[in-house]
């Protein structure tokens, strides 16, 4: 688990009321802007004509449908590009329009406006106008190729715009220059920058609905631009708060959309919330163009007919069940990557021909959250004969600018200040041309500071202001999304009283916390390995949920974050050699904990383990107790528990060669003190049992370890019982040796054998290497291991 830095809201420190101390750390002060923000239905939206070039496109479209010419809506397979499409093509099919539209296949075509499908569209539907939605704004050569057939373009997009633009009929696309009314003020404009494509889609279809008189078909098409908004992740202010709010309301009125939310286990019943759109609906339809055609996704959007949507929202499960499948596979495969390049560059830039392209981006996005650096995930298409890349960034470094800054190297890229991507051919650029210069432009950004992972928290609340009547405070400040989350609060020196795993792989948990009296259910969802249990004190930041299960109703906290003594960061993870150290040597009382963690780990753990004593100690705990293993039978994993600490340096490099271990968690340890009448005489009824139960042969693993000394001192051991007569050595391989016993020579003749004295220094020696790795300074340790 990463350790992540709190960072506290300055803003609402004066406010006592917690709506306004909320409203501050939202950044709202000016009255007209909280009256908006906390009234969103009663704003007052700005014009579609406060784009300069609306006029020209509605004329353009009104005569379009007036001459029958035919319109070709050219879309986009994501989330907000389907939504875009589905609802200029309903509009467009309301106002009698002779409409169709092409989506883009992810591998063939890419995003934006592909050359060879607009030949097979001109082709093929003949169009006289194409309008695209959320794309468009990046494709100057092909504008110009349509325009050289006859065929006008409208494009409405919401991408960053570059200085060179294409020569549309008409630009709708407020980053786009001189797009707007100099006429609006500075915060309108701003607030239209952050439409999603469907929404500046939305401003088109409700400049043509005014000019035909059917305003009313918007509330048809409220819920398409809800959807795409959330899914698109564009900040909930300004008008997008508005077509939220209004849509989620409206949501249930979509046959599709309906129907979708029902099949993923949604109550039809309760009202639909963002965070429900974001998980439910977008992961579905975005699932279906990732992998194929988004046929299905438009079929749902777009049908009135039963059938055809159970058919549709069936593919669109399927899809899903399989995009997490390979996200998940790919992710492994990546991470493993990365580690082995050792995980120090500025930023995660990986490749392999076999990723899928429509999954690398969600893959991207799960790097961003692990390690909080951009990350830039590559496959190659053969369809194209192209790399294509997908680009995932964290707050503070722009991934449109990083690309824009290492343009000469694509052959197309666009993308925001999260979110982008890029392409290029083999005679362009080579992959590690690309990722040198990234990795490059990234730690000029930086500028020398390091990028650490953190936690905007918007206030820090007292155990008594968490009741159910916060939660009747924040829906005023619903919907929730980007730029304005859920809020994060903080509540200090909770105390566990009881922990429970949950979840069909107890992946999960929840911990029940006493607050000075008061008691508060948590619930942290991925969270089942982490190391707390009850008596644990912690820091925690939440939100509010209201859990409601047969019938019962009650306060609980989702946990985004814990701070305790009792975990494990991984900011104290130190890589040496490209190993991981975890230090565990003085907790005591660990081992329920420990369980749970290796249990549902996705990663291969095993338990070095040789005392009988600890092998018992582990025998309660089935994930440790089927893991152990020995000197004898190391094996391939991803990680190490060291149980027990090998005797000498040469035992150590044998763990780590041939288990190939990237991490190394160093346990609390009962290390085999022996007098050297105590080792002498142990030694010698080892001898004994395997004389009368083995027939002389003595297993040299087993001996070392019931011992804990290395093979050194057993070579040394069996030399002096050879020197003075007790033993008689008949064979040896690699494994064991064969001997003869006599019992009546007396033991304590060994003090004046010739190798009695370096017998006792090694065997001491291998004491003193096992206490310095159960209480060294672990910097000195982790030296140790870099052998």
């Amino acid at each position: 688990m990463k350790f992540k830095e709190w960072i506290y809201n300055k803003n609402a420190k004066e406010e006592v009321a917690l709506t306004k101390r909320l409203l501050l750390s939202r950044g709202l002060k000016e009255p007209d802007e909280i009256e908006e923000f906390l009234n969103p239905l009663e704003m007052k939206l700005t014009s579609p004509y406060d784009f300069t070039d609306m006029q020209k496109a509605v004329d353009r479209v009104v005569k379009a449908i007036v001459n029958r010419e035919k319109i070709v809506v050219y879309g986009d397979f994501d989330a907000d590009g389907v939504t875009s499409t589905s609802l200029l093509v309903k509009t467009l099919s309301h106002l009698e329009a002779n409409v169709d539209y092409f989506i883009p296949h992810r591998e063939k075509e890419g995003h934006g406006l592909d050359s060879a499908a607009l030949v097979k569209i001109i082709t093929a539907k003949k169009p006289k106008l194409i309008i695209t939605v959320d794309n468009g704004i990046s494709n100057v050569k092909e504008v110009a190729f349509l325009k050289s057939f006859g065929v006008e373009t409208i494009i409405t997009d919401h991408h960053e715009a570059k200085d060179d633009l294409p020569a549309a009929l008409a630009i709708i696309n407020p980053k786009a220059p001189n797009a707007l009314s100099e006429s609006l003020s500075a915060r309108k404009i701003k607030e239209l920058t952050y439409l999603a494509g469907v929404g500046v889609a939305f401003k088109l279809a409700q400049a043509l609905l005014e000019k035909f008189d059917k305003v009313e078909f918007a509330l048809k098409i409220l819920p398409l631009v809800a959807v795409g908004t959330v899914a698109d992740l564009v900040p909930l202010l300004g008008e997008n708060r508005c077509f939220v709010k209004r849509g989620l309301e409206l949501i249930l009125n979509h046959a599709g959309l309906r129907e979708l939310l029902n099949s993923a286990g949604y109550s039809l019943e309760k009202p639909v919330t963002s965070e429900i759109v974001a998980f439910g609906i977008a992961p579905r339809l975005n699932a279906s163009g990732r992998l194929e055609s988004v046929d299905n996704a438009m079929k749902l959007l777009l049908s009135d007919n039963p059938a055809e949507i159970q058919m549709a929202v069936q593919s669109l499960n399927e899809f899903n069940s399989i995009r997490q499948t390979l996200c998940s596979d790919i992710f492994a495969q990546a991470d493993e990557m990365w580690q082995k390049e050792g995980a120090k560059s500025s930023a995660v830039v990986l490749f392999h021909p076999e990723w899928h392209i429509g999954i690398i981006g969600i893959v991207a996005s799960k790097f961003v959250e692990k390690y909080h650096k951009p990350a830039f995930l590559m496959t190659y298409s053969e369809e194209t004969q192209q790399y294509r890349c997908s680009a995932r960034g964290v707050k503070g470094l722009n991934i449109f600018d990083i690309l824009d800054e290492n343009a000469e190297l694509f052959d197309g890229f666009g993308g925001h200040e999260l979110a982008g991507g890029c392409s290029f051919s083999k005679e362009k650029s080579s992959f590690e041309e690309v990722k040198s210069a990234i990795n490059k432009t990234v730690k000029t950004m930086l500028n020398g500071e390091e990028l650490k992972p953190f936690i905007e928290v918007d206030l820090k609340l007292s155990p008594t202001d968490i009741n159910e009547g916060l939660l009747e405070q924040l829906e005023i400040f619903e919907p929730f999304g980007a730029s304005n989350p859920n809020p994060v609060f903080a509540v200090e020196n909770l105390v566990i009283k009881d922990k429970k795993l949950m979840g069909q792989d107890k992946n999960h948990l929840k911990i029940i916390c006493d607050a000075g009296g008061h008691e508060l259910t948590c619930i942290w969802w991925q969270r089942g390995d982490v190391t707390l249990d009850i008596g644990d004190r912690l820091d925690a930041l939440f939100h509010p949920n209201l859990n409601e299960f047969n019938g019962n109703k009650y306060l609980q906290l989702i946990l985004q974050d814990v701070h305790s003594e009792a975990i494990e960061y991984e900011k104290d993870a130190v890589i040496q050699n490209e190993l991981k150290f975890f230090d565990h040597r003085k907790k005591t009382n660990i081992l329920p904990m420990v369980n749970d963690y290796v249990k549902t780990s996705k990663f291969n753990i095993r338990v070095f383990a040789e005392s009988k004593n600890v092998i018992d100690t582990l025998k309660p705990f089935p994930a440790l107790s089927e893991r152990v293993f020995n000197r004898n039978g190391l094996e391939a994993c991803d990680s190490v528990m060291l149980f027990d600490y090998p005797a000498d340096r040469h035992a150590l490099g044998e763990i780590l060669e041939k288990t190939g271990a990237g991490t190394i968690h160093l346990m609390n340890y009962d290390i085999k003190h022996f007098s050297q009448e105590e080792l002498l005489h142990t030694a010698f009824k080892m001898l004994k049992y395997s004389v009368n139960y083995n027939n002389g042969v003595v297993e040299l693993y087993k001996f070392a370890s019931f011992l804990g000394k290395s093979y050194e001192v057993l070579g040394l051991l069996f030399s002096v019982f050879e020197e003075t007569g007790l033993i008689k050595i008949i064979s040896k391989t690699s494994q064991s040796i064969t001997i003869t016993l006599d019992e009546t020579v007396n033991i304590s003749g060994v003090l004046h054998c010739t190798n009695y004295q370096s017998l006792m220094e090694t065997a001491v020696e291998c004491e003193d290497f096992q206490t310095f790795l159960l209480i060294g300074d672990l910097d000195k340790v982790q030296e140790v291991f870099a052998i």
